[in-house]
């Protein structure tokens, strides 16, 4: 008996939310962060990846924001050269 192959979401697409998300969601604000920085560090993240959660938690800084063109801690990508390509001229 053939199985259906299984369609991928497209990349960045959100999944609809459910009361599970909801529940969850509101469960996981309700929390203390002390309470959840132990349960992280139990799960085995080391100190530097929980200061990187508490960073995540609070957000970037508002002058940083402002100071930075583009999101911020992505580096920039070099510029491309543009290339422009000549039109043939056909000979008669």
């Amino acid at each position: 008996m053939p199985t259906r192959k299984l369609k991928k979401p497209a990349e960045g697409s959100q999944k609809p939310v459910t009361a599970d998300m909801v529940a969850w969601k509101k469960e996981f604000d309700e929390i203390p962060q002390e309470e959840h920085l132990a349960k992280l560090k139990a799960l085995g993240l080391d100190d530097s990846e929980l200061e990187e959660f508490k960073e995540m938690e609070e957000g970037a800084p508002v002058e940083d924001e402002i100071m930075q063109e583009g999101p911020l801690g992505k580096e920039e990508e070099p510029a491309k050269k543009k290339t422009v390509k000549k039109k043939a001229v056909k000979k008669k």
